[in-house]
């Protein structure tokens, strides 16, 4: 056994290390969150007649969510392994409900719904923003065809939000389900900004993952829905577990997510998740800080996220590497990415802007 243990070390040590990584949305879970990892490392949410402990864990991780995004009492939710997965799902209920197949969003939406399109025969109709989608934008795309409409809380590559409740009041009127991909900035907004984009909206449904900002362990992601009786439509006959029914995509479930989840939001609480956000937000107003003072260009952040203009993206990100640093990097807006998580420190940030600075000179 030694030596296996051996040989993963030694694999182990060519990942990238989260000190030199600035162009994720994830960071390492919370310590009180990888302890009931392991508590809970062997127990399975796709049987759980056999786990019903952990199923409870599930559902009051859920229940908080829900009641962060103002979710109304009649919602139902799922854990999911992240963002795709319950992107997917989403669309899948969408489908089954409105009979159709068409979908609008945003250009910049997450390459899920690429994967969904491909899974659900969606025909995608994407609005050619720049930052964020506006409604006058969805109300000239969308039709009687139309499914679902997309909006995003916290884009990938800006951090920008839809005009998530402009929208929704125009789905609502088409009686057109208006789903938010929140995956990142749902456990950011709610505690920095008053920006409704969740439930306090007519919104259909919305993602949000643990595995980011909500500092769980990998994988974790939360699907909400306005309505339990939406589940329905997913349901299937599970005849080789002790559960009888599951309404997910996956059917083994990792129940050491719930715990994690579960753990961690209940200790940090709003207040401490409040804290965590403030710090990221403040090392946000640093880095623009040291970007002005050396002339870079970057686009006005609003999350802790921050773009960088620069020419020859693919070459300045492969520098970079050379040094050490991993960028999200986006070639279409001629972009690189810069996360600021719990993980990154100012030390982190002053050595990057040199860095920066040199290979862009």
């Amino acid at each position: 056994m030694r030596d296996i243990l051996n040989e993963l070390e030694k694999i182990r040590e060519k990942d990238a290390k989260y000190k030199q990584i600035l162009g994720s949305m994830c960071t390492p879970p919370h310590k009180i969150a990888i302890e009931a990892y392991k508590m809970f490392i062997e127990t399975n949410l796709g049987d759980y007649e056999l786990f019903k402990g952990t199923k409870e864990l599930e559902e009051k991780a859920i229940e908080w969510i829900a009641n962060l995004l103002h979710a109304p009492p009649t919602y139902a939710g799922l854990l999911t392994s992240g963002g795709t997965e319950s992107n997917i799902v989403a669309m899948w209920i969408f489908k089954l409900l409105s009979n159709k197949n068409e979908i609008v969003l945003p250009k910049q939406a997450h390459f899920s719904f690429l994967k969904a399109s491909s899974i659900l025969n969606l025909k995608l109709k994407v609005i050619d923003c720049k930052y964020y989608m506006k409604a006058n934008e969805v109300k000239k795309k969308i039709s009687s065809k139309t499914a679902c409409v997309v909006t995003i809380a916290g884009n990938t590559n800006f951090g920008y939000i839809d005009e998530i409740e402009e929208i929704a009041d125009i789905c609502y009127d088409e009686n057109i389900f208006v789903h938010v991909d929140a995956a990142f900035g749902g456990f950011v907004i709610p505690f920095i900004s008053n920006k409704v984009f969740d439930f306090r909206a007519k919104i259909s449904s919305i993602c949000v993952d643990g595995h980011k900002m909500g500092m769980a362990c990998i994988p974790c992601g939360f699907l909400i829905l306005r309505e339990k009786e939406w589940l329905e439509e997913i349901k299937v006959r599970s005849k080789c577990t002790h559960t009888k029914f599951q309404a997910s995509l996956l059917g083994t479930r990792p129940g050491a997510s719930a715990a994690s989840a579960y753990a961690v939001m209940h200790f940090l609480g709003y207040e401490g998740y409040k804290k965590i956000v403030e710090e990221c937000m403040n090392k946000t107003a640093y880095l623009t800080k040291l970007l002005d003072e050396k002339k870079i260009e970057y686009v006005k952040p609003v999350l802790n996220i921050v773009a960088i203009k620069l020419k020859n993206v693919e070459r300045v990100a492969e520098e970079l590497k050379k040094k050490g640093w991993y960028v999200g990097i986006d070639e279409e807006n001629e972009i690189i990415r810069v996360v600021l998580m719990p993980h990154v420190e100012k030390d982190m940030i002053n050595k990057f802007v040199n860095d920066l600075e040199e290979v862009i000179k």
